[in-house]
């Protein structure tokens, strides 16, 4: 019975020969026959790789190529390559097809498995949401029927094809994620892609070292729109202008959410739920279990995408889902709650961060710690100093400035400071957390907010370790 279950899995999985992943990928038969059956892809020898088609992907640190042996002697079928190691020879049985660039092969198989799905694929894009929505959206498509979900930021040219390549051909749902840091990028991953629905859930201050500004980031985004089904629909926001002008670049049906009473999917009736928030959104009362107020705003869009696939009673599934880890995350140490939202930061985020923040219950300070933002290019300067001086008029009795730009931070903090507020710059997380705990008291709460190369998380887990030990010497 576990043999026929096993079957039925493998059956239901993208499944090639080598002769059509050379001809989906534009690439030759260097070696072996076109008629080797490979099902699913792999591209890390570390994961499962036997009866698969190898992936020899290409990166700053590390090259593929180095690990074909490694493939071959843990059961991969099929070798997808850029070039043959010299002296390298596959063994009998295993093809070996040589493509241009195995990242881009990797996207063009996924494209042409998805022409062969009959799931509805919804892409969802956007400064900042875009996970979150993502995963709501997905628990809720899991009610009514199979879906697969784009694992944590699988949003880039290797991660949408994976994705793609991960779902099964009974699957009622595909749903992605695509992110951005040049132009031309989302265009790519959307032609792939295909999708039924797109979801583009905010435009703000990313990525603009590639994108130049915020019409740069716009123009990024809507790429998406041109690779629509033009019968599909196109969710935007309602509360951002700048979402709200892609629509005339569809012809198909707009839908829209948001706290605007013409929105179709409108927010109303916004109250703390203990830790978490409610709100009524499509004439039914919905609850979250997460404390970020913008998470209403995040599961609004996952229930329009939802009604525009057919599927509108989504509230009761949203209750159920927890944030991802690092994403507005709580953790309380010796009566200080710190609230971990460290897994990255761009100028809207943090602000989006720092007014739910500011919505929690406290009975002593506030403190927040942030870190740089990254990618900002000639931007970057500029938009530290306003966040600086938006965190000082927030209220915020102490502010942490951690990393390369928290000079930058700090300025600007000066220009709005009041007295009894205090600013602190560090170097590095790991420089930052024992002063920053020394400053702290029971009852008050800190914001951890920054790019995710700053691992500020660091902070949190050192004073956890600095406890433990003191508890440790207590018993000693």
């Amino acid at each position: 019975m576990r043999s026929r279950r096993l079957d039925s899995a493998e059956n239901r999985s993208a499944r090639f020969t080598a002769g059509e992943i050379a001809h989906a990928c534009a690439g030759e038969l260097a070696a072996g026959d076109a008629a080797t059956p490979a099902c699913g892809v792999a591209t890390d020898t570390r994961r499962t790789v036997r009866g698969r088609a190898f992936f020899a992907l290409v990166g700053e640190r590390f090259d593929g190529h180095d690990y074909l042996g490694q493939a071959v002697a843990a059961g991969a079928r099929v070798l997808a390559v850029q070039h043959v190691p010299d002296g390298w020879r596959a063994p009998k049985g295993v093809a070996v097809v040589r493509v241009r660039r195995t990242a881009c092969a990797l996207l063009a198989l996924a494209g042409h498995y998805r022409r062969s799905l009959r799931a509805r694929v919804v892409a969802i894009t956007g400064s900042y949401g875009k996970s979150t929505v993502k995963t709501m959206l997905g628990a809720i498509l899991a009610h009514t029927g199979r879906c697969t979900v784009a694992p944590a930021s699988f949003n880039n040219r290797i991660g949408v094809a994976l994705s793609l390549l991960s779902a099964r051909t009974d699957d009622d749902y595909v749903v992605l994620e695509m992110g951005t840091n040049h132009p031309g990028e989302i265009d790519e991953l959307a032609a792939a892609a295909r999708p039924d629905v797109g979801v583009v859930t905010a435009i703000g201050e990313v990525h603009l070292d590639g994108l130049g500004s915020l019409q740069g980031v716009v123009e990024a985004k809507a790429e998406l729109i041109g690779h629509l089904n033009p019968a599909g629909t196109l969710v935007l926001n309602a509360d951002d202008p700048r979402c709200l002008s892609m629509a005339p670049r569809f012809a198909g049906r707009i839908a829209t959410y948001g706290t605007h009473p013409s929105a179709d999917v409108a927010v109303t009736n916004v109250d703390r739920d203990g830790s978490g928030w409610a709100f009524e959104a499509l004439g039914r009362r919905c609850r979250l279990a997460s404390g970020a107020c913008h998470d209403v705003l995040n599961a609004a869009g996952a229930l329009c995408a939802a009604a525009a696939l057919g599927v509108p009673a989504g509230q009761a599934a949203l209750a159920g889902v927890a944030r991802p880890p690092m994403r507005y995350e709580r953790i309380e140490l010796a009566g200080v709650t710190f609230i971990r939202d460290c897994y990255n930061s761009n100028p809207p985020a943090l602000r989006a961060a720092l007014r739910s923040f500011l919505l929690e219950p406290a009975i002593g300070r506030r403190a927040v710690v942030c870190g740089d933002m990254l990618e900002l290019g000639l931007h970057a300067g500029r938009l530290h100093r306003e966040l600086g001086a938006d965190l000082a008029a927030s209220g915020a009795d102490i502010v942490a400035a951690v990393g390369q730009m928290a000079l930058e931070f700090v300025a600007g903090w000066c220009t709005k400071a009041r007295p009894g507020q205090r600013a602190f710059r560090f170097a590095s997380a790991e420089e930052a957390w024992l002063p920053l705990w020394r400053q702290l008291r029971p009852g008050d709460m800190v914001l951890l907010k920054g790019s995710r190369a700053l691992h500020l998380e660091t902070i949190t887990d050192a004073i956890a370790a600095h406890l433990a030990q003191r508890r440790k010497e207590a018993v000693a």
